[in-house]
């Protein structure tokens, strides 16, 4: 299944195809799903862009640990369970990006994959802000 963003399927199917790559989902800044890779239930995509929306916030808000330079921009998190690991990063403008792995994923491919794509396609991995309605 792939929501409402039917040509960003390709991308999502496409980091799939690394050897143990389960899920990949595309969700705007604000946590809102835009579109997951075929195989992902909805309402699992809907938590977990919830989710990794917060981890983001948390994750940026570590650059000045890592920096001698002050804040850095934040770029990825990963972070690993037991049976896998879970990919977080910026993918065009008001986006991210997310693919969920088994453990016996190659980690460096998969990355490499991920940043390839924003960097190859960062119009068509971009999400517009969502109008304020008038009612607030």
């Amino acid at each position: 299944m792939t929501a409402s963003r039917p040509q960003v399927a390709w991308i999502l199917e496409e980091l799939t195809t690394i050897g143990n790559a389960r899920h990949a989902l595309l969700l705007s800044a604000d946590g809102l799903t835009v579109a997951c890779s075929e195989g992902c239930p909805r309402d699992l995509a809907d938590r977990v862009a919830a989710s990794v929306s917060g981890l983001q916030s948390l994750s940026r808000a570590g650059g000045e640990f890592v920096s001698d330079g002050g804040n850095t921009p934040w770029q990825q998190t990963m972070v690993q369970y037991r049976d896998g690991f879970l990919f977080l990063i910026a993918a065009g403008d008001g986006a991210h990006l997310v693919v969920s792995a088994g453990i016996g994923v190659k980690i460096e491919a998969l990355s490499y994959k991920m940043a390839d794509i924003v960097k190859r396609l960062p119009e068509a991995l971009a999400v517009a802000a969502r109008e304020q309605s008038p009612q607030g």
